[in-house]
């Protein structure tokens, strides 16, 4: 399956990939490197990731080694990344 990821969604990562990249640039990298083996999972097994419950057909993979949560829903025949979000950030749905 094709992955594609939102005008949304390849810009928070342009962002964080710059932080990151000011403070640590071998991290920036392997993070860029997890970004692209998560979207080949993604394509290769598209519902074998969590289910959000408050947010049906969405699903959330947590990057392992990294603090940062990629949300994506199947639409068609492709996989669209919608966002990606510090894991410590409430989501919008989540009670404050």
């Amino acid at each position: 399956m094709r992955v594609r990821f939102t005008k949304r969604a390849a810009g928070q990562l342009d962002r964080i990939l710059a932080e990151l990249n000011k403070i640590n640039p071998k991290a920036a990298r392997t993070l860029q490197r997890r970004v692209e083996e998560i979207g080949e999972r993604i394509g290769q097994f598209p519902d074998g990731f969590q289910e959000i419950d408050e947010r049906p057909g969405v699903r959330r993979i947590p990057m392992v080694r990294f603090p940062y949560l990629i949300f994506y829903r199947i639409v068609g025949d492709e996989a669209v990344v919608l966002r990606i979000r510090h894991g410590a950030r409430k989501q919008p749905w989540e009670n404050l």
